[in-house]
């Protein structure tokens, strides 16, 4: 059964997806609540706008702004969630898949609780979800570790290797043997 997060219990050990918004939303309202970061929050009967200048881990969430703008990391950004965005986070259970998202042209972890989740993907604990994220890192941003692969075509490599990661069970080094 999925927890129903509210005000009161948003902010512990969830991870969520935020969508930027325009700020003028918010402009005239007073925040509800200021964390020692700076960071600001607005409560809605249907979810929650924050303003802060840092998104990916909060305290003990996982938070990602959507955004398209590149440059979401410098100044602040408005981002809002509704409430059933949110779902439990631990470092232990298999909670995370990985896929290409559609907005950021790259690839990330979602949340199996997310819309998106197909059986196609592989579940993951969070540390390694992480490890497999690093690895597809580097196989879609370097070169030399293709030269000890046998292949004809580096982008043919690259999206077999990438697929078998984030639908299967093996490791990295199974999948170069089997290409």
């Amino acid at each position: 059964m999925k927890l129903k997060y509210t005000s009161q219990n948003f902010f512990k050990n969830t991870y969520c997806v935020f969508k930027t918004v325009d700020p003028e939303i918010i402009k005239d309202k007073k925040p509800q609540y200021v964390s020692q970061s700076g960071s600001q929050y607005f409560y809605t009967n249907d979810g929650v706008y924050r303003i802060s200048s840092h998104w990916g881990r909060a305290a003990t969430c996982k938070w990602r702004l959507q955004s398209d703008d590149s440059n979401s990391r410098i100044d602040s950004k408005v981002g809002f969630a509704k409430w059933t965005s949110f779902y439990k986070d631990n470092e232990v259970e298999k909670l995370y898949f990985i896929k290409k998202s559609e907005f950021a042209n790259k690839y990330q972890y979602f949340h199996k609780e997310e819309p998106s989740y197909t059986s196609n993907y592989m579940l993951r604990t969070a540390e390694a979800t992480r490890k497999v994220l690093r690895q597809i890192k580097v196989i879609t941003t370097e070169t030399k570790w293709a030269k000890y692969v046998p292949h004809d075509d580096l982008d043919d490599l690259r999206n077999y290797l990438i697929n078998g990661l984030i639908t299967s069970n093996k490791n990295l080094q199974e999948l170069k043997r089997s290409y």
